[in-house]
């Protein structure tokens, strides 16, 4: 008798703890992966128009329609008032979906208080069943500007409010027609040389060149005790164990600090500091900043890769001490880092959607958090080595190789990165962020195989320009 009771306490924990799992794992699967698996490109359901019912509205930060839904008879087709400025972050309807359109494809369709909207329809005026409102941060004006400056190359932008991780604007070049994506899809899925369905803002991976000296600027002052001290006499080429480097155009720079060695993007001296202190501080600087990290966002995007390690040689920790070698980021990744410097070393998460409404304007959802990312105990970098950063970064725009990107009346702080490429001319990068007494925007430009950062500086002052307009 003593058994039997035994083995039936057994039994009834063994189901216990089994009716447990299932709870932990329909509670998961509820409260945390529903939005992912809703809005997974794999779900059918994704791609099902309910062409009867008057989509939501999508709006900009100021009010501006940027998607809606105009009726033709008994049904609904999508307009996008924009068009192509809004390809990649809005996305469309059709064949598939992308963009915002794709990841609050349920909201949108959603009815608010459906049978009062439904007995409505049917009994009172006939009025249009509507789906609930997405209203993002983007700026319109902003966004068409940055699309505009793209027009003609390839590549991609991202511009950040720093203190909030709220997006201004987020465009990628090429571009196509929303409202005609029926009769261009064939086309668009074709052109593999451009790609121009690649949102290269969130999701294209490209060497970061010389942007990438403020994580090693940041190594370098966490690790090297006497950096202020640390001198490199730069000859325009030099020699680390057999391996050469050279800076661009084999420019002799002279006796190099940090500051100046950010001032004129000296290849060398960040290479023989690297070298001094350690590749694996180097790496440590990069996890910190968000390499190798999936971080919150609402659209698609991809994780920025430091791919060195305890295997690397001497001439892959000077290529990648500069931003080259294997590593690889995101406009969107960069313009994160860009913040965080301008941001007291604190990176924010980014945020596109500020707020759902119905279509009775009714809140029903508003981004309240204010968190950082991942969270504030892994800050991207100390206060003290921020504001060092940023004072670099200034003088690199008041005299050095950012000149370009100078503002009439502001204080620009950046940097430019010229990042080489094996399958043709070399990208331009410039990243930026303004006022630096007190910033409001930052941002990251991206311009493919245009040969040097001209044409990103250039971008780059101009939107600067119209956001203090």
């Amino acid at each position: 008798m003593h058994d039997m009771k035994k083995n039936i306490r057994r039994i009834f924990w063994l189901y216990f703890v089994m009716f447990l799992v299932v709870v932990v794992y329909l509670g998961n699967l509820i409260l945390i992966e529903s939005a992912t698996m809703i809005n997974s490109t794999f779900n059918p359901r994704l791609n099902r128009n309910n062409f009867t019912i008057k989509r939501g509205y999508i709006f900009d930060a100021h009010g501006n329609i940027l998607a809606e839904s105009v009726r033709s008879g008994d049904i609904y087709s999508r307009v996008y008032p924009y068009g192509n400025d809004f390809a990649h972050t809005v996305g469309f309807i059709g064949i598939t979906k992308s963009g915002v359109e794709a990841r609050h494809n349920f909201t949108l369709d959603n009815l608010d208080f459906e049978i009062i909207q439904r007995i409505r329809r049917e009994f009172i005026d006939g009025s249009s069943l509507q789906g609930d409102n997405i209203h993002l941060t983007i700026e319109q004006p902003m966004q068409s500007l940055a699309a505009e400056s793209l027009r003609g190359i390839r590549g991609g932008i991202a511009a950040i409010e720093p203190q909030t991780g709220r997006i201004i604007a987020m465009v990628s070049s090429p571009d196509f027609d929303p409202n005609n994506i029926g009769g261009i899809w064939g086309d668009l899925v074709a052109d593999e040389e451009n790609s121009p369905l690649l949102n290269r803002a969130a999701q294209g991976l490209y060497p970061p060149g010389s942007i990438f000296k403020l994580i090693t600027a940041d190594a370098i002052m966490n690790h090297m005790d006497n950096y202020e001290d640390f001198h490199v006499e730069c000859a325009g080429t030099a020699h680390f164990n057999g391996e050469s480097l050279r800076c661009f155009d084999a420019r002799a720079h002279g006796n190099m600090n940090l500051s100046d060695a950010m001032k004129y993007s000296c290849n060398i001296f960040f290479a023989a500091a690297i070298i001094e202190i350690g590749y694996d501080k180097l790496m440590e600087s990069a996890e910190r900043m968000g390499f190798n990290t999936p971080h919150p966002f609402d659209l698609e995007f991809v994780i920025s890769r430091f791919n060195m390690d305890e295997n690397a040689d001497i001439g892959e920790i000077m290529q990648t001490s500069i931003g080259q070698g294997r590593t690889l980021v995101t406009p969107l990744h960069m313009a994160l880092v860009t913040a965080a410097v301008a941001n007291d070393g604190i990176m924010m998460e980014p945020y596109i959607v500020e707020r759902i409404t119905s279509h009775t304007g009714r809140v029903k959802w508003e981004y309240g958090r204010r968190q950082t990312l991942p969270r504030p105990s892994q800050i991207f970098t100390s206060q003290s080595n921020a504001d060092k950063i940023k004072e670099m970064m200034v003088e690199v725009v008041a005299g050095g190789t950012g000149t370009a990107a100078r503002v009439a009346g502001i204080t620009v702080a950046g940097k430019t990165g010229t990042a080489e490429n094996p399958a043709g001319d070399a990208h331009g990068w410039f990243i930026a962020f303004a006022p630096a007494e007190n910033p409001k925007i930052a941002l990251a430009v991206l311009t493919e195989n245009t040969g040097g950062t001209r044409r990103a500086l250039e971008i780059a002052r101009n939107m600067l320009e119209a956001y203090f307009e």
